[in-house]
């Protein structure tokens, strides 16, 4: 209304360049505007903050413009900026929308594209992960190690879409863990049935739906090899070998009780523990498998990490060690490219294989 009652085209452009000017507080824009004209204009404010009125003294006829009040808390700054082309500034418009996407993690200009992305996407919806390892991985804020672990899962779901990569690390999870029950003494069979059960179960397109169920009551953000294998299964189990149950920790600090009874012992308190666990899982899911397998798994494995045998207990920290330091490599972005999800799926491969080949080694060594 206010363009189209201009008295001239000249203030109509004026009019429209200074648009841009006006906020609920000044008007500045109109003022600047009543300073360039050669047209006198008296603006009057009424006695509502939400109405002005605009007369124009050369013309009979009366403009009204009326502007909308807007509540301190929200209003925004008008300041103009330079014109631009079309395309850069709809651009600039749409990053402007995320402004208040700003956080503490500066983006540095070697930041990688694929790094960028991912921040670009927490800032929208942040990342979930079961449990924050920023200090454990040594990286400077709880953000950071949330963008680097949402890269590895897209890094992990790209290797695993190779058949014979994929393979690779299925055949290489079961040889490595048949190998460490060998040192340990114990019969692999149970094992090998309750793991090639669980890989025909995973397997199921039909069951995906009722496994993510399942692993969000356990606080499993994704159904991938880092959040499942590698946080769910080993970091967490790391972490409760440093902090054991009382009733734990009472068998394997009892000196005067023989290695050989200590370990039975162990084994009873252990199974006690997943018994309770298992009771709670579904009858026919992915938990009551899981914890079959570490039914199996987890009395030889307490013995190794937290009993005294000379054999048995280097080659388990040899595991736990072996996998940190890997870990620690992956989260260095100098150490690991993060330049594409290409490239990283690389990275994390060769790491894998890597490892899976120094502790195949040293487990020949005492078999």
């Amino acid at each position: 209304i206010m363009i189209e009652g201009a008295s001239s085209t000249a203030v109509r452009e004026m009019i429209e360049d200074n648009l841009a000017e006006i906020d609920s507080s000044g008007l500045t824009g109109l003022h600047e505007l009543q300073a360039s004209s050669s047209h006198d204009v008296t603006i009057t404010q009424t006695t509502s903050s939400r109405d002005v009125a605009m007369t124009p003294t050369t013309s009979s006829r009366d403009v009204t413009m009326t502007t909308q009040y807007i509540p301190p808390h929200v209003q925004r700054d008008m300041t103009p900026r330079p014109r631009t082309d079309s395309l850069s500034s709809g651009l600039s418009d749409f990053y402007e929308a995320f402004d208040f996407l700003e956080d503490d993690e500066e983006e540095s200009e070697d930041m990688s594209a694929v790094y960028k992305d991912q921040m670009f996407l927490h800032r929208v919806k942040a990342f979930e992960s079961r449990k924050n390892r920023f200090q454990q991985f040594n990286l400077s804020s709880p953000t950071e190690y949330l963008v680097k672990v949402q890269c590895i899962r897209l890094a992990l779901d790209r290797l695993v879409r190779f058949p014979e990569k994929r393979q690779w690390m299925l055949d290489m999870g079961r040889a490595l863990t048949v190998k460490l029950l060998k040192i340990a003494g114990d019969d692999t069979e149970a094992f090998c049935t309750a793991y090639d059960a669980m890989i025909r179960y995973v397997e199921e397109p039909s069951n995906m739906c009722s496994i993510k169920t399942e692993l969000k009551v356990r606080r499993v953000a994704c159904f991938n090899v880092y959040d499942v294998v590698l946080d769910f299964c080993l970091l967490d189990s790391f972490d409760d070998l440093d902090m054991p149950p009382a009733a734990v920790t009472s068998v394997i600090s009892n000196s005067w009780i023989s290695q050989g009874i200590r370990k039975t012992m162990l084994s009873a308190a252990v199974w006690g523990l997943i018994t309770s666990k298992v009771k709670k899982a579904a009858p026919d899911g992915f938990l009551r498998r899981f914890y079959d397998i570490m039914g199996v798994l987890t009395p030889s494995l307490a013995w190794g990490f937290l009993g005294d045998d000379p054999v048995l207990h280097p080659m388990c920290m040899l595991v736990r060690h072996d996998t940190i330091t890997s870990l620690l490599q992956i989260f260095d972005d100098r150490m690991t490219d993060y330049t594409s999800v290409s490239s990283l799926s690389e990275d994390l491969y060769d790491y894998l294989h890597d490892s899976a080949s120094r502790i195949t080694a040293e487990f020949d060594k005492v078999l």
